[in-house]
C-alpha cells in the first residue's frame, strides 16, 4: 500500500478512572456517607427527634454529592478550608525582602527571594564545556531535584501535510519514550508554550528606513496596509522544555554531598545533549540550555509580562546583559496578592486552569490548533510528563484490570447498570496492555492553562475566549479557584512537581 493510500492516523486519550472505592464513589465520599449514617444511628439510639436524626444524613449526602459552581463540594471543601486558614494567618499577601549577598567561591552570589509556592528553589550554574556559556540549574532542595531548560522551535507544523504531521508527532513520542527506562534518572519533563501579542515595531522601522524620503508608492502603501492589518493579530510564541533529574535515582556508590551534586549536574547535561539529538530527529531545533541571566528574564516575563518591555526575552539588551553578568536576584516577583478567583503578581493578574478532561473523541495530529493559535491575550500552556518504567506500567494495567472487574461485579450484584464509560475504560486497559507488549512506553501527564492580563475586566474577557478555544480543541478546563498562587509553579519552566493525582 502506498503512502497516498494510507489511512490517516488518529489519536485518543484514555478516560479518567471513575471506579472509586465502592460503586464509583471516591474514598472521601464513602467516609462522609459512613460518618453521616453513624452519627444518625447514635442520635436515633439516644432518642432524638427525626429531624435531628436525618440532619447528619442529609449533610453528609450534600457533602458527598453536592456541587458548587460546577465543582464537587467534597473536592472543594479542603481548598476552601486551606484558603480560610491562610487568610486568617495573613498569608494572602507576600512581599519580597531585599536580596542577601553571600560569598561563594570568592564571588558574590545572589539568590532571589521567592514566594511560598517557589520556596526551596535555588538557581545555580554549571559549565557544560570550557568554551560554552554556563547552564542554568534549578535546584529544588525540598524534592532533591535539579533541572535545566531548553528553548525549542518548530517548523510550521500546522502547514505541513497530514502524513508529515504524523511523522513529526511520532518522532516527538520517540523523544519522550527514551526517558521511560527502568531506574531512569529523569523524573519529569515539562514543556511550556507562552504566547503574547508582539508589536511590529521592527517592520515599521525597516519600512521607514528603506522607503525613499517623500515617496509614497503603491507597493509602499500596500505594505503599510498589510502591517496595519496584521499588527492586532501578531503573536509571539516561545516553547521551553524543562528536564528534571532526581538525585535519589542516581546510580552511584559515592555518598558525599559534593560528589552527588557534581554527578547530578553531569547526568543532567548528558540528558540534555541526548534530548537535543532526538529533538533534531523530530524536526525541532533546540537552542543551548538557558543561562542564569536568560532564565531569570524568562521567569520575570512569565510572572509579570507587563513589567518587562514587550514581555520579550530577545529585546535589545545592554552589553552587561549580553555578557551574561546580570544578577539573578530579580528573577522572582516583588509582591503577590492572592484572591479566591485570581492571583496578582506585581502588575499582572493570572487565572490558572487545570485540564480536567482531555478529548474524548479521536483527534488528528494538529488537534490543539484552536488553543495554541488563538490570539488576543497572554497565556501559558504547560504539560507535565512523568516517565513510567515498563514494569510499573504492567503493574498498573494489572491493578486497573482487577479494579474494573471488581467494580463491574459490585454494580451487577447491587443492581446498577454498567455504563458506556465503564465499557470504554475496560477496552482502553486491554489496548494499553497490548501496546505495552508491543514495546510502547507510557508517560503520566497533566495539563495547565494560565491566562494573564493587566486588569481584571480584560482578564475575564480573555478567560472566556481561551475557555472557548480550549473547548474547540476538546479540552475541558477547570479553574483552580483558591489555588491560583500554587499554580504559578506549574506554569513556570522549573522542575517542581504537581500533586500525586495523575492522568495517564
Amino acid at each position: 500500500m502506498t503512502t497516498a493510500d494510507a489511512k490517516p492516523r488518529h489519536y485518543r486519550f484514555g478516560p479518567r478512572d471513575t471506579t472509586g472505592w465502592l460503586l464509583g464513589l471516591q474514598g472521601v465520599q464513602c467516609i462522609a456517607l459512613g460518618a453521616g449514617v453513624l452519627v444518625a444511628g447514635v442520635a436515633l439510639n439516644a432518642g432524638a427527634v427525626m429531624p435531628i436524626v436525618l440532619a447528619p444524613v442529609f449533610a453528609s449526602a450534600g457533602f458527598a454529592f453536592g456541587r458548587w459552581r460546577g465543582q464537587q463540594i467534597h473536592e472543594l471543601a479542603p481548598v476552601a478550608l486551606g484558603w480560610t486558614a491562610n487568610g486568617a494567618a495573613g498569608r494572602h499577601r507576600w512581599f519580597a525582602e531585599l536580596p542577601r549577598f553571600t560569598r561563594r567561591g570568592g564571588a558574590v552570589h545572589v539568590q532571589p527571594d521567592l514566594p511560598p509556592p517557589l520556596d526551596g528553589l535555588l538557581l545555580d550554574e554549571a559549565i557544560a564545556a570550557p568554551d560554552s556559556p554556563g547552564v542554568a540549574l534549578i535546584r529544588d532542595r525540598k524534592e532533591r531535584t535539579v533541572s535545566a531548560v531548553l528553548r525549542v522551535r518548530g517548523h510550521e507544523f500546522a502547514l505541513c501535510e497530514r502524513a508529515e504531521q504524523e511523522r513529526l508527532l511520532h518522532r516527538w513520542g520517540d523523544a519522550l519514550a527514551a526517558f521511560c527506562a527502568e531506574r531512569g534518572a529523569v523524573a519529569r519533563i515539562r514543556w511550556t508554550e507562552w504566547a503574547a501579542p508582539s508589536p511590529l515595531d521592527e517592520q515599521f522601522r525597516h519600512l521607514a528606513e528603506c522607503r525613499p524620503s517623500n515617496v509614497e508608492s503603491v507597493p509602499v502603501r500596500a505594505y503599510r496596509e498589510l502591517l496595519d492589518g496584521a499588527a492586532p493579530l501578531a503573536t509571539r510564541h516561545e516553547v521551553l522544555v524543562t528536564v528534571t533529574v532526581d538525585e535519589r535515582r542516581l546510580r552511584t556508590r559515592r555518598r558525599g554531598v559534593a560528589d552527588l551534586r557534581a554527578l547530578s549536574e553531569e547526568t543532567l547535561v548528558d540528558e540534555l545533549r541526548l534530548l537535543t539529538t532526538r529533538l533534531d530527529a523530530a524536526g525541532l531545533t533546540a537552542d543551548p540550555p538557558l543561562s542564569c541571566s536568560e532564565l531569570a528574564h524568562v521567569l520575570r516575563s512569565r510572572l509579570d509580562p507587563y513589567g518587562v518591555p514587550n514581555g520579550r526575552s530577545n529585546d535589545r539588551r545592554s552589553l552587561v546583559e549580553h555578557a551574561g553578568l546580570v544578577t539573578v536576584a530579580n528573577a522572582g516577583p516583588l509582591a503577590i496578592e492572592t484572591a479566591w478567583d485570581h492571583v496578582r503578581v506585581d502588575r499582572s493578574y493570572h487565572v490558572a486552569y487545570v485540564v480536567a478532561e482531555w478529548p474524548r473523541l479521536e483527534v488528528p495530529p494538529a488537534w490543539m490548533e484552536p488553543l495554541l493559535l488563538h490570539t488576543g491575550g497572554i497565556r501559558t500552556v504547560a504539560v507535565h510528563y512523568e516517565p513510567v518504567p515498563p514494569s510499573r506500567s504492567q503493574r498498573q494495567v494489572d491493578r486497573e484490570t482487577v479494579k474494573l472487574s471488581s467494580d463491574e461485579e459490585q454494580r451487577s450484584r447491587s443492581g446498577f447498570r454498567i455504563g458506556a464509560r465503564h465499557r470504554r475504560a475496560q477496552a482502553e486497559v486491554l489496548e494499553r496492555e497490548a501496546e505495552l507488549v508491543a514495546g510502547y512506553a507510557e508517560l503520566e501527564f497533566l495539563g495547565f492553562v494560565v491566562v494573564t492580563s493587566h486588569d481584571l475586566d480584560d482578564l475575564e474577557r480573555s478567560c472566556i475566549e481561551f475557555e472557548q478555544a480550549a473547548g474547540q480543541s476538546g479540552l475541558e478546563l477547570r479553574r483552580l479557584d483558591g489555588r491560583h498562587d500554587l499554580a504559578l509553579a506549574c506554569m513556570l519552566p522549573i522542575g517542581r512537581g504537581v500533586a500525586p493525582r495523575r492522568f495517564t
